[in-house]
């Protein structure tokens, strides 16, 4: 596990944030979500087991951070916490984001690869995200499927 998603530890200052943006986005989201994919095959009537889902955040132009999980033989994935803003950001108005935003790229072995846009990842919220994968033919290369997920209306 990265060192730096150890809660309760003090390695957060002004001038660690500004020369690491790993340690300036865990000083403005503090507080930890959690996300389970489940991926299916045949519009949701089999589960994919073995599919690859690698969860992105660029931090900056240069930098970001990357998760890479596989699906079980249910097709779900282990859950997986990640870095949110304090919920007790959204119980005072004018607080801005209360959420953080990840990408998700899906594959697995004869389906098209599915990449999802603005994830929204919340404080003390267990999200189970649902993939449907197409199958691939073979018959030329599939472009991703692309899908983004409409930020929540607070």
């Amino acid at each position: 596990m990265y060192p730096y998603f150890q809660k309760n530890t003090s390695l957060h200052t002004a001038e660690s944030t500004a020369s690491d943006p790993i340690r300036g986005f865990l000083s403005e989201n503090p507080a930890f979500g959690t996300l389970i994919f489940q991926v299916t095959g045949g519009q949701g009537a089999f589960p994919v087991a073995g599919a690859t889902i690698v969860l992105t955040k660029e931090l900056n132009d240069q930098q970001s951070l990357s998760f890479t999980i596989t699906t079980d033989e249910s097709g779900k994935t282990a859950p997986l916490s990640l870095p949110a803003p304090d919920k007790e950001l959204s119980q005072r108005p004018g607080n801005g984001t209360v959420f953080a935003t990840y990408q998700a790229t899906v594959s697995a072995p004869n389906h098209v690869t599915t990449e999802i846009r603005d994830l929204p990842v919340f404080d003390g919220i267990t999200t189970i995200q649902p993939v449907s994968l197409s199958p691939d033919f073979g018959q030329k290369t599939s472009p991703p499927e692309e899908i983004e997920d409409k930020e929540p209306d607070l």
